[in-house]
């Protein structure tokens, strides 16, 4: 594996864990006991070999509702969720199959009528053991968020990565996009992605962004079919660009293989109209990048006016397999992260990095009130760079 790096002074120094093994520590301890008092009131399985092709896996979970999706053997007529909440009765909440999508036999099961940062428990029939999940904190709500975040992940050393997220506390997933190599074939996301990381994203939501080799198949529809994904894009971005809401982060994901005016006036709306205190933004391609492709000047020129403009603190993209973080640009942190799993390239540096490496790895991000803080990790929990980024007052509006 090639792997090169820069430093520079405001670099974290990360030789070690550091306090990422009291991380993996209070979550294991925190997940062992909430699936105990989340599921106790769900009877465990007895099916024995499920009838299920695709494990279930969580999309759209908001403050009030989640989406369960699956997929089933064709034999299957019926597929129904149990869900409950600890001390409350168990309900059922039936299935429907994608019409798009009859021969996979993928299943839906949307959630309503949900309370906000609350513990519940699912089961499909009793073909699954009891899952617990959490919905999001109500938007504004004070809580901590916890996010990972990976990208270019569909190569060999995608399980590495995916193991170095074990035991790690976080809500929600992020993919900056590139997810299932070569071409985003279905075969290829069931391969090299669900089959990867089902046992995370049956207990986590999964929120991904579109690479380049997502639309190597039919306009990225493979893509599209798999992932659930927020339908705010207006008409021309639905499931494209999008975004959503977690406690006090608002959320956007932008569709790099698609810079055009009607996405840039999408987004101009959409971050005038949050009053949430953090913004992140994440993408494919980077704005900033000392990488094998470099900065995407496209991408640059639509969006970054925007993020400046809007206040936006953190901005993710891949694309360039490798790590890299700026100092802030005109308020905003530029992190390129893609080294999920596929391979490593060299990268160098430029007058506005902070720190770079070629090295498989993800991020690991906190925001605790004012401050949201962000750890690159190793596939070995190696504490590759970290930052804090805190959060400057809004500026008062004259009138």
């Amino acid at each position: 594996m090639d792997v090169t790096h820069a430093g520079y002074p405001d670099r974290t120094p990360a030789d070690t864990a550091g306090d990422v093994g009291a991380l993996q520590a209070r979550a294991a301890s925190a997940s062992a006991s909430e699936r105990e008092a989340t599921c106790a009131g769900v009877s465990p399985s007895d099916a024995g070999a499920p009838p299920i092709e695709r494990w279930p896996y969580l999309q759209r979970v908001t403050a009030t509702s989640a989406s369960v999706l699956f997929t089933t053997h064709e034999a299957v007529a019926a597929a129904t969720l149990h869900v409950a909440r600890p001390g409350g009765a168990v309900r059922d909440v039936a299935s429907e199959i994608d019409p798009a999508d009859e021969t996979s036999r993928q299943r839906a099961a949307v959630l309503t009528g949900l309370e906000p940062a609350t513990a519940y428990c699912y089961q499909v029939e009793a073909w699954t053991p009891p899952i617990p999940f959490r919905t999001a904190p109500a938007p504004g709500s004070s809580e901590p968020v916890r996010f990972v975040v990976l990208g270019d992940s569909g190569g060999d050393s995608r399980q590495l990565v995916r193991d170095g997220m074990t035991g790690l506390p976080f809500d929600l997933m992020l993919h900056v996009g590139d997810i299932a190599y070569t071409r985003g074939t279905l075969s290829e996301f069931e391969r090299k992605f669900f089959a990867t990381y089902a046992d995370l994203i049956d207990r986590v939501p999964i929120f991904p962004a579109s690479g380049n080799h997502e639309y190597g198949t039919a306009d990225a529809a493979p893509y599209r079919q798999v992932f659930a994904l927020p339908e705010n894009g207006a008409p021309d971005g639905v499931e494209r660009w999008f975004s959503f809401d977690w406690g006090s982060v608002h959320f956007v994901a932008l569709d790099t293989e698609r810079v055009g005016p009607e996405q840039t006036r999408w987004l101009e709306g959409d971050l005038s109209q949050t009053a949430l205190a953090w913004k992140v933004v994440y993408m494919h391609r980077p704005p900033y990048s000392s990488g094998q492709h470099g900065s995407s000047l496209a991408v640059r020129e639509a969006f970054s006016p925007l993020f400046e403009r809007f206040r936006v603190q953190l901005v993710i993209s891949g694309h360039d397999h490798d790590y890299e973080r700026s100092n802030p640009i005109a308020g905003v942190t530029y992190v390129v992260t893609g080294g999920g799993g596929f391979s490593v390239r060299p990268v160098g540096s430029s007058d506005f990095t902070a720190y770079s490496e070629s090295v498989f790895h993800f991020l690991h991000a906190e925001v605790l009130g004012d401050v949201l803080q962000v750890r690159a990790l190793g596939p070995s929990g190696r504490l590759i760079d970290s930052t804090e980024i805190e959060r400057q007052p809004q500026p008062v509006s004259v009138p």
